[in-house]
């Protein structure tokens, strides 16, 4: 898709910026609701910008009850006591081809999404992301990267810089390539003869948040 928006001379940053400067804008609207869908829904229907962009929003009530609406390949865990306890599964039409919310008529809405919640603790910790982070960076790094930190900016920064060293190291067997090797894509059958397979990271946009659950009093 970014190639036909680039073949457009579109800049394909200015759907996707737009898109979340309006979910934010419309996060304490009454018809939201603390419903992440119907957040995707009114903020894509007032994004004018022409591009299309994967998407995932995430709201917590005051109950602990994280509601999440995702379109596409972007991604959410929630880490509790050093383990994964909770992750949103990515959507695709086929391999490197995720759902993406357009500015064109024919495509996916907010009816596409695919909406989950996961009752929160005090403590856990929400790391969510672009395909660039998830594609580069497995889950096991993300959980020893996040036991370096304790502030989550900091960390948010350290898996951004080691999904991007990944992306660039033609070396590294990445969940990308190995992903690409599952579904048939891989290197020439002579190279695999000689004890070769793909590898590599993807070369991406990333985009990391990572927050924590804190007890009101304690902010």
């Amino acid at each position: 898709m970014l190639d036909k928006w680039a073949e457009q001379n579109v800049d394909p940053s200015l759907f996707s910026r737009e898109l979340m400067a309006k979910a934010s804008d419309l996060v304490g609207d009454e018809e939201v609701n603390y419903d992440p869908q119907i957040l995707l829904k009114k903020a894509h229907s007032a994004t004018s910008s022409i591009g299309s962009a994967t998407v995932i929003v995430a709201m917590l009530e005051r109950n602990g009850s994280l509601k999440i609406a995702n379109v596409g390949d972007c991604g959410l865990r929630v880490i509790r006591k050093g383990q994964i306890i909770f992750s949103t599964s990515p959507q695709e039409h086929y391999f490197d081809c995720p759902y993406q919310l357009s500015s064109e008529v024919v495509g996916q809405t907010y009816l596409d999404a695919t909406v989950t919640s996961v009752r929160l603790m005090e403590g856990d910790t929400i790391v969510m992301g672009s395909d660039g982070l998830f594609d580069n960076v497995f889950n096991h790094e993300i959980i020893s990267t996040m036991a370096q930190y304790s502030d989550v900016a900091e960390a948010a920064k350290a898996l951004a810089n080691l999904a991007h060293n990944h992306s660039t190291d033609s070396s590294f067997d990445s969940p990308y390539s190995s992903e690409a090797r599952t579904k048939g894509y891989d290197v020439p059958w002579w190279k695999k003869f000689i004890g070769m397979k793909l590898t590599g990271g993807k070369l991406d946009d990333i985009t990391v948040i990572v927050g924590q659950v804190v007890n009101e009093r304690d902010i």
